[in-house]
């Protein structure tokens, strides 16, 4: 017993309930009674179920006024976590009505039979915009509950604190390179750039494939021009029928979230610093 530390007092306290009650268990009913009823409690998770956007505050106060009753937040949060009931933070997504719903799910359904080889004549094309201060992505922190400065830690934003415009592509051959625009991105800075770096792209798709060129773009203003769609008859692009509101349909938009994360592990202080992350990861 002294190698478990168990005193002799517990041992003998142990032998006499077995011998009582034939059993060890702890009997029913031990503790303070809970303050609430189950029917409050469901009542609270209700609430929760109504309105999922309820904070703890809210559903405190609810109990309070509602149901007369003083409780703690940590009390509604271990009677939601009997429910199973966990709280999360709620993604990001386009706000979309019924009608782009309806256009998403028609243009799925018209390539619901492409094969992995229709699908690998495909250039997935897009822009983004990395800023030094602006991050895409959330930040999470953990510090101290007594640290008197721990509200003070915030994620700061600034309107137009500088950053770098990158466009490029993704096909089954691999990301495009990494590519700079600094500038307003119009008609003849998109055919420029699709100049001087799909050339390589092109090769391999005519190395590899003899079907057609299918492009993935965003439907943005330089990219459906007359000056761009005659560039793309040109260099025989086809474009797919793509409608406002589906970039979470757009694989390369995983990659610039992806590259979002790992710029966190840099200290990036002006755009130069911003570009030789970018390069680094």
């Amino acid at each position: 017993m002294s190698q478990n530390e168990i005193s002799r007092h517990c041992a003998q306290q142990t032998i006499r309930k077995f011998n009582e009650f034939h059993t060890v268990a702890t009997k029913p009913g031990g503790g303070r009674h809970s303050k609430l009823t189950n029917r409050q409690k469901r009542a609270i998770k209700l609430q929760q179920v109504c309105d999922d956007t309820l904070s703890l505050t809210d559903l405190v106060r609810y109990v309070q006024t509602s149901l007369n009753i003083t409780v703690s937040h940590r009390t509604v949060s271990r009677i939601l976590h009997e429910f199973a009931m966990i709280s999360y933070i709620a993604p990001r997504k386009s706000r979309i009505n019924y009608g782009h719903r309806c256009a998403r799910l028609r243009w799925c359904y018209q390539h619901l039979t492409w094969t992995e080889k229709n699908w690998s004549n495909v250039i997935f094309t897009d822009e983004s915009n990395l800023e030094i201060l602006n991050r895409r992505n959330r930040i999470y922190i953990r510090r101290f509950q007594n640290d008197l400065q721990r509200f003070e830690r915030s994620q700061q934003r600034v309107h137009r604190g500088g950053g770098v415009g990158m466009p490029s592509y993704l096909t089954c051959h691999g990301l495009g390179p990494l590519v700079f625009n600094d500038e307003l991105l119009n008609s003849d800075k998109y055919i420029d750039i699709l100049d001087k770096h799909l050339l390589t792209v092109f090769e391999k798709f005519l190395l590899h494939s003899s079907h057609e060129i299918l492009l993935q773009q965003d439907n943005a203003r330089p990219h459906v021009s007359i000056k761009t769609r005659k560039y793309f008859e040109k260099k025989h692009l086809h474009p797919i029928p793509w409608s406002v509101n589906r970039v979470d349909l757009n694989l390369i938009e995983k990659i610039w979230s992806i590259l979002d994360d790992k710029l966190l592990k840099f200290n990036i202080n002006d755009t130069e610093q911003l570009k030789n992350a970018m390069q680094m990861v």
